[in-house]
């Protein structure tokens, strides 16, 4: 009988410091996981990583083109390392009326307007509930509402897709020009010809701009507040014009992680993060975070 107790006390014994070292391992994990949280917030600012993305679908990878379970593993990853996806005006908000941001904030920025935006990712945000931003090219979304033509490789989205996807609170639609994202008779996307007057020029970009804002507002009820420059191309010209449009932020193809406190100058020339086929979203963040240092 002794014996009986004396192994149970052992038993007891082994079972409370097995449970003890579980607790300590949980424990470490979670300061850790708020030591990676505190860590995006330095004292003269917050960090706020934006990931670009163009097309997700199942073929055709490269540095614009990933799979519908790439982008699937990046929203696993943000989950569970505790980002949070915010919508640009969130960011505005945050700098112009001191509003809060979630803990980790992270914009998912999805460039032109493809099908696949509608298709694949939508779905996935859907069901993660996780927000994502949307920058539209108009004449393609004019050009694709008029015909029924849903090409994977090709197609754009329609208006009624924006305006489901905007309703649905998790997508926020902003402005890729009406149609300057092309290359031809000497403009590279929205840029002054070398030849040009500025003041033509100011007047092209305005239009161009102007028209995408009424569409938008025609489609969504809301007006675009960020303009994401067509192949990433702009100068301090170009930004003082947006400026004056009222845009309350610009989105660059620059690579790098972005500090934000509340001057509002820092909303614009944003970094991203171009998230290419076959690289580690992990990765990614922290060499765009290293920029920072």
């Amino acid at each position: 009988m002794d014996r009986i107790k004396k192994y149970k006390s052992i038993l007891k014994n082994m079972i409370l410091i097995i449970t003890y070292c579980l607790l300590s391992i949980s424990i470490i994990k979670s300061i850790y996981k708020i030591h990676v949280v505190s860590s995006t917030e330095p004292v003269d600012g917050v960090l706020v990583p934006i990931i670009m993305y163009h097309q997700v679908k199942n073929s055709g990878f490269g540095n614009d083109v990933i799979s519908p379970k790439e982008f699937e593993s990046d929203l696993k990853y943000l989950k569970e390392n505790n980002y949070n996806t915010i919508t640009m005006t969130q960011l505005i908000d945050y700098v112009n009326d001191k509003k809060e941001l979630p803990q980790n904030p992270v914009v998912l920025s999805f460039d032109d307007g493809y099908l696949s935006t509608y298709l694949n990712v939508y779905p996935l945000v859907k069901e993660y509930n996780m927000k994502i931003v949307l920058s539209v090219i108009g004449k393609s979304v004019d050009d694709f509402s008029k015909v029924c033509d849903e090409n994977i490789n090709y197609s754009h989205v329609t208006w009624d897709e924006v305006k489901e996807m905007q309703q649905s609170g998790l997508v926020e639609i902003q402005s890729h020009s009406y149609n300057l994202h092309k290359i031809s008779n000497g403009r590279y996307g929205c840029c002054k010809m070398s030849d040009e007057p500025l003041v033509q020029f100011e007047e092209l970009f305005t239009n161009d701009l102007n028209k995408l804002q009424e569409e938008i507002l025609s489609a969504t009820g809301n007006s675009p507040n960020t303009f994401t420059y067509p192949y990433g191309k702009y100068n301090d010209e170009i930004e003082t014009i947006v400026k004056k449009l009222g845009f309350k932020a610009t989105l660059t193809c620059k690579f790098g992680v972005n500090v934000i406190d509340h001057d509002p100058e820092t909303l614009y020339s944003l970094k991203r993060i171009r998230r290419a086929h076959n690289q580690s979203i992990k990765k990614m963040i922290k060499e765009g975070m290293d920029t920072v240092k």
